[in-house]
């Protein structure tokens, strides 16, 4: 059966994320605080490790990739980024619920903060039941619980 896998970016692969990265953010930095290039090459290096990242693959094929940090209690997700040939397609769904079961026995919480003027965003993170948290100007932080909260039968 073929399903979606994860593949560690390599050393030799990571400069290739920021203009992946470029591609599918700047909108939302532009509308938000202008796109300052070398501050935006900067926060990308500074800001997210290598070893955080993971190319999202089915078949053999990068479907996107993810930038993932496990805290004491949660995991946050820094980045996912699906390619625009496999957006609305269910792939961000099983990517999220992957991750999302993958971490439950680790962590008790999911967190991610969305720019407020990609709705798009945050409407596919609150149908996958997160919540928001918090919200400034620019942002919403917004959370998902692992813990399980159903009936057990007895």
């Amino acid at each position: 059966m073929d399903r979606i896998t994860f593949q560690k970016v390599t050393t030799c692969e990571y400069p290739s994320l920021f203009p992946i990265y470029k591609r599918y953010i700047y909108p939302a930095v532009e509308v938000s605080f202008g796109w300052d290039e070398e501050y935006q090459i900067q926060r990308f290096t500074s800001a997210y490790k290598k070893e955080w990242f993971e190319w999202i693959m089915f078949n053999g094929e990068r479907l996107g990739f993810i930038c993932t940090k496990q805290e004491e209690a949660s995991v946050h997700i820094h980045l996912l980024i699906i390619f625009d040939k496999y957006q609305k397609k269910g792939v961000g769904s099983a990517v999220m619920k992957y991750y999302q079961r993958h971490y439950s026995d680790k962590v008790t919480k999911c967190c991610l903060s969305a720019f407020k003027s990609n709705q798009q965003v945050i409407d596919f993170y609150l149908s996958l039941g997160y919540q928001i948290v918090n919200e400034d100007k620019h942002f919403v932080d917004m959370e998902r619980s692992l813990c399980f909260n159903g009936y057990m039968g007895y």
